[in-house]
């Protein structure tokens, strides 16, 4: 097989045919065989064995660059920021991460004047202990006392924080004498979109121009700063659909984004003469300067309960307050998504797999449990916080 660039794509020798290549020969070039005679000792242990594999080698290498180089500018395959620059043909950004932000009790026997983020790229710093650092961010001045001061993690995306863990002072200040969390942070941070989550986005991306009202207007919503999910509902009947979606209509359900954006887009891809349903209006100002009101509901938030058993396979004590905070940085449940304990339990097996769980179920009130619920609203999704997870 040569190597080629066709219809097909990109074709590239495997190490195996480079190897053959160089002992044997082609068609157009002699191998090393036909030169030093059949005899030769080419065994990948024997001295001229090892020359040939680090040249067969190093020639699958740059094939292997040059079929990333040629991947790269197909968004399907392209990986980090040559995933970015494609996507940025199509309108669509990568979103970052963001930060953890946690409040923090921080005791002095005297008055201390403390720096932060907002005076300085050195600002007073904790730590857990482990490595994971959260700055100061507004410069204060304490008197004797303990006071809860707000702190940023020092690096972008999800920290895990357990209560009473931010107890380490990197900053040593005369007069701190210390510092704790009591509380877990008030603002989780999020990891950077992935390429695989990138992807997605940008393949909705392509139903911008389309012609069709409901795919444009999916991927019109996709494509907004802070919105994470989209769900709509199209009733294209003469009568109120199951669903509650009145004739000829639709229903536009958000997680996430601001409200003067999302009515933006809804205006523009809408059909003429759709319907709306939902409970939040956006008043939008038309050509000709008269007012028209754009419908759409927001996803919210349903509490979902979870209890289970948890045993370690080796006889290992079991952190019950680190692992209910791996489960809720780890249960990412979309609208109206169902949750289930077979899925629950594999992600409980992914965060240690020192675990057996068993007699796992999941309710929505904390009383009746199953082994799987759906929210009762189609704009509800389930959120799980410590505080409704039971281990026993």
């Amino acid at each position: 097989m040569s190597n080629k660039i066709d219809a097909s794509g990109i074709t590239i020798e495997t190490f195996a045919e480079i190897l053959d290549a160089i002992i044997n020969g082609t068609l157009d070039v002699a191998g090393l065989k036909s030169i030093y005679g059949d005899d030769i000792n080419v065994d990948s242990a024997s001295p001229d064995g090892q020359q040939i594999n680090i040249f067969a080698l190093s020639k699958r290498d740059i094939l292997e660059l040059i079929t990333d180089s040629y991947n790269s500018k197909d968004p399907d395959q392209a990986v980090g920021v040559a995933l970015d620059a494609v996507s940025q043909l199509c309108g669509i950004v990568r979103k970052g991460g963001t930060y953890t932000y946690v409040a923090v009790d921080v005791t002095v026997d005297r008055a201390v004047n403390l720096v932060g983020l907002d005076e300085s790229e050195s600002p007073f710093t904790i730590s857990d202990g482990n490595g994971n650092n959260f700055y100061l961010l507004e410069s204060v001045s304490l008197s004797a006392g303990s006071t809860s001061l707000n702190f940023r993690a020092a690096e972008v995306g999800s920290v895990q924080v357990l209560i009473h863990t931010l107890t380490t002072q990197v900053t040593i200040v005369l007069g701190v004498t210390a510092v704790d969390n009591s509380t877990v942070p008030y603002s989780n941070g999020q990891d950077q979109e992935t390429d695989a989550q990138l992807r997605v986005r940008r393949q909705a991306s392509v139903a911008l121009p389309a012609q069709g009202m409901l795919s444009g207007l999916y991927a019109g919503l996709q494509a907004l700063d802070g919105v994470a999910e989209v769900v709509i509902y199209e009733n294209t009947e003469n009568t109120v659909d199951g669903d509650g979606v009145p004739a000829h209509s639709i229903w536009v359900i958000v997680d996430g984004g601001t409200a003067a954006d999302i009515g933006e887009v809804i205006y523009k891809y809408r059909n003429a003469g759709c319907g709306m349903k939902g409970d939040e209006t956006v008043v939008i100002t038309q050509v000709d300067g008269s007012s028209y009101e754009v419908y759409y509901t927001e996803a919210v938030d349903a509490d979902l309960y979870l209890e289970f058993t948890a045993t370690s396979k080796t006889g290992a004590s079991i952190d019950t307050d680190s692992l209910k905070t791996s489960i809720v940085a780890a249960l990412n449940l979309g609208i109206h998504e169902i949750a289930d304990i077979t899925s629950i339990t594999a992600i409980i097996a992914g965060i240690n797999p020192d675990l057996i769980i068993t007699d796992c179920q999941v309710s929505l009130n904390g009383s009746d449990w199953a082994d799987s619920v759906e929210p009762v609203q189609l704009f509800e999704k389930f959120t799980l916080t410590e505080e409704n997870i039971t281990i026993s």
